[in-house]
């Protein structure tokens, strides 16, 4: 089920980046009840949000149709956990790599922002974010 999920979702965000992406990131958090989706890109070199991409439709509609699929995947995903007994995914790291097609996944199971006073979800993608463009 993880499988079918990440291929949808990073399908779906190589359609939003309509071919200018070397790299996709694709960030799914869910604690407390609370689903969380977003990606981001790397385009010539930098990392790119998904509203800053060069020469594709960067539309609210657009953007919000991305997010809508990806927590509807997501749910697809905690639902198919809860019905065979296998625990669900706190937090959800995937790298596809376009020109390789390879796929990297980062899969975590306890609680990372909720029981944190003052981190929340986009803090944990907003510094993954930094981190990767650090890297580059």
């Amino acid at each position: 089920m993880l499988t079918d999920v990440q291929s949808q979702m990073i399908a779906a965000a190589l359609e939003c980046a309509g071919g200018t992406a070397s790299d996709v990131y694709v960030f799914c958090s869910a604690e407390q009840g609370a689903l969380y989706f977003d990606v981001f890109f790397v385009a010539g070199g930098a990392v790119v949000k998904k509203h800053k991409l060069p020469g594709v439709d960067t539309s609210i509609p657009r953007q919000d149709a991305l997010l809508d699929h990806g927590e509807s995947e997501l749910e697809r995903l905690f639902l198919a956990c809860e019905e065979t007994g296998q625990p669900i995914p706190t937090q959800i790291k995937m790298h596809y790599v376009v020109e390789t097609r390879s796929l990297e996944t980062d899969v975590t199971y306890e609680n990372l922002y909720s029981d944190h006073p003052t981190l929340d979800t986009t803090d944990l993608f907003a510094d993954w974010q930094r981190e990767v463009q650090e890297a580059l």
